[in-house]
């Protein structure tokens, strides 16, 4: 099958959010020495020479001991280096970026969160590039997953109270930004074995987002698998237990189970197939047959072998918000 990847046009300032940042100015200012102890006047040129020097790393820890120490130091040079310390992390965080070097980014952006506890730029911008270059990888990393998660929650939280990204377009998508958020964290439960987890945060995606066919396929997928083990598990118990005139209650809590399932199952690939009808990138046609096979055979279960209302569903799907759900019956059906 090939690998789906979600859309990401609202994320775009990922890594563009840092390059204007990259080109900013970072050359040192002649340093002020009026009213500087020798102290503070040394403190100022090592940063000063490091800065000349390019070497960027050691200049930025001399600025933040300088800023430490001198924090009413002269006003001039102090102002100065409060100005440059995030426009040369912006730089090295883009540098970083272009080499892909995950651990890097990570460790400039946990150094700014440190200081900004609320920074979303940085939040949302690791949070795409272990996405992209690990977890969509093929083979996918999980290396990284355990700060994915962490950023995109803490970034979900702060989309949630109402921050936006620095400079974001007035067409701001949030509930796209968020919806790719879930679907990430969605990405490392399933991973983690939380598949519970993994579906509620699919669904969660799929409501953000309900015209982004790859989190209905992925809840179709999950559920077909829950159907699958609640089908297994009811065809196991007595032949004569399921056939009784009055089950037992643990015979129809087991055919319940079966049935919400399988009723899922057609909810969530209705509505997939309905969304790729007339554009299937990143789907193959052989996914899309599979999908509608296995929807018919489901939909045949809970309709008395009839497919009459399928298509009707699936075209109701291809635009409609929120999702159309299939009418099935009471669930007296069995596998």
């Amino acid at each position: 099958m090939k690998r789906s990847i979600i859309t990401m046009t609202a994320l775009a300032f990922s890594l563009a959010l840092f390059m204007p940042l990259a080109s900013a100015k970072t050359t040192a200012r002649v340093p002020a020495t009026q009213d500087v102890s020798t102290e503070e006047a040394a403190a100022y040129k090592a940063w000063y020479e490091a800065n000349q020097a390019k070497d960027y790393p050691k200049a930025l820890e001399l600025a933040k001991a300088y800023l430490a120490k001198f924090p009413n130091g002269n006003a001039t040079n102090v102002g100065f280096l409060k100005k440059w310390v995030p426009q040369v992390r912006g730089m090295m965080y883009a540098e970083a970026a272009k080499a892909k070097n995950m651990s890097e980014m990570i460790r400039i952006a946990k150094e700014v969160l440190a200081e900004d506890p609320d920074n979303l730029d940085y939040l949302l911008a690791v949070v795409v590039q272990i996405r992209t270059n690990e977890l969509s990888a093929n083979p996918p990393s999980y290396s990284h997953a355990a700060d994915a998660a962490d950023f995109a929650a803490r970034a979900i939280r702060l989309l949630e109270a109402g921050k936006s990204p620095t400079g974001a377009d007035p067409k701001f998508n949030k509930n796209a930004t968020l919806a790719y958020l879930h679907g990430t964290l969605a990405v490392i439960d399933e991973h983690d074995k939380n598949v519970d987890k993994a579906l509620a945060e699919y669904e969660k995606a799929g409501q953000l987002e309900p015209t982004n066919a790859t989190f209905f396929f992925h809840c179709g997928r999950i559920h077909n698998d829950k159907y699958a083990a609640a089908a297994q598990k009811y065809q196991a118990i007595p032949e004569a237990d399921r056939d009784a005139a009055e089950p037992k209650p643990e015979v129809k809590a087991a055919l319940e189970e079966v049935n919400k399932q399988a009723d899922a199952v057609i909810t969530c690939w209705a509505r997939f197939l309905g969304l790729t009808a007339d554009k299937k990138e990143g789907f193959s046609a052989d996914t899309r047959a599979k999908i509608e096979k296995a929807l018919t055979d489901l939909y045949k279960y809970r309709h008395p072998d009839s497919t009459d209302g399928l298509q009707k569903l699936i075209d109701q799907n291809k635009s409609t918000t929120p999702p159309v759900s299939s009418n099935s019956p009471a669930p007296a059906t069995r596998p």
